[in-house]
């Protein structure tokens, strides 16, 4: 499926809020210096964190480790999504039609999408803000407590849970899953280990899969990732169109695209 899943595998590395989308030209992406996500932030206010229980790059977390972070996203999903939705419901926004993975999952996914462009503003990249990558900060994201300066990440996680229930509406076989040494190689048709010994860009991630267990290519979306990219392509610090919109993958999967 052309998008960002491409993008993604071909690189390394407590008021009654306003209208849903509105504009911003009174504020700037840069009003708190080297915060990439200023007023999303500001926005958020009381919305409440996710921390993971273990926190670090994947590749250097113990596959128990990873188990038990994936048993605790599974039992966290459904009350993070409701308070995802509820949160949405504030911004004039119907989280809970995405859910069903249809047209109007479709059609309230852009409206989401367009409130999500109005609260991460277009702006290039700026060293002298603190910007340390053109790219979403991946350290940065896998070794936060997604709380306080970084609550924002709570909120891209609800995000990708959000997109993956409208997923999985649409097509039940998709799950979450850690993508495993046997997975990725099961997914890739390749060895575990690349020529250099190093893992994927997608190998450790909690991602969601389609896999029917007859022997075929199991399909791997790094969802989670694939969001934050999405929020902070919004910026496009590069001048690069965002190759995705929210729902990510839902219309690919409509039509077919993994049947």
């Amino acid at each position: 499926m052309p998008g960002i899943f491409d993008w993604l595998s071909n690189r390394r590395s407590s008021e009654q809020r306003g209208p849903a989308v509105a504009t911003h030209s009174d504020m700037a992406a840069g009003d708190a210096p080297g915060e990439l996500y200023a007023l999303l932030s500001a926005r958020l206010g009381d919305y409440p964190p996710d921390t993971p229980l273990h926190r670090g790059d994947p590749r250097g977390l113990t596959p128990e480790q990873r188990a038990e972070n994936l048993a605790q996203f599974l039992a966290r999903d459904p009350n993070r999504i409701a308070v995802l939705v509820s949160w949405l419901a504030r911004e004039g926004l119907d989280g809970a039609a995405v859910l069903k993975g249809d047209e109007a999952a479709l059609a309230e996914g852009r409206r989401i999408d367009a409130w999500l462009a109005g609260w991460v503003p277009h702006r290039p990249f700026d060293p002298v803000l603190g910007d340390s990558e053109v790219g979403p900060p991946r350290a940065r994201w896998f070794a936060s407590d997604r709380a306080g300066a970084d609550l924002v990440f709570s909120f891209v996680s609800d995000l990708a849970r959000l997109n993956a229930a409208a997923i999985a509406a649409a097509d039940p076989l998709f799950s979450w899953a850690v993508v495993e040494d046997a997975l990725e190689a099961a997914a890739t048709a390749d060895p575990v280990d690349t020529p250099h010994g190093e893992p994927s860009d997608r190998r450790y991630h909690l991602c969601l899969v389609r896999d029917t267990h007859d022997g075929s290519m199991p399909i791997v979306l790094d969802v989670p990732l694939a969001m934050l990219c999405l929020v902070h392509g919004r910026m496009s610090p590069l001048g690069l169109p965002v190759p995705a919109e929210f729902p990510i993958g839902l219309h690919a999967i409509r039509s077919g695209a993994y049947a």
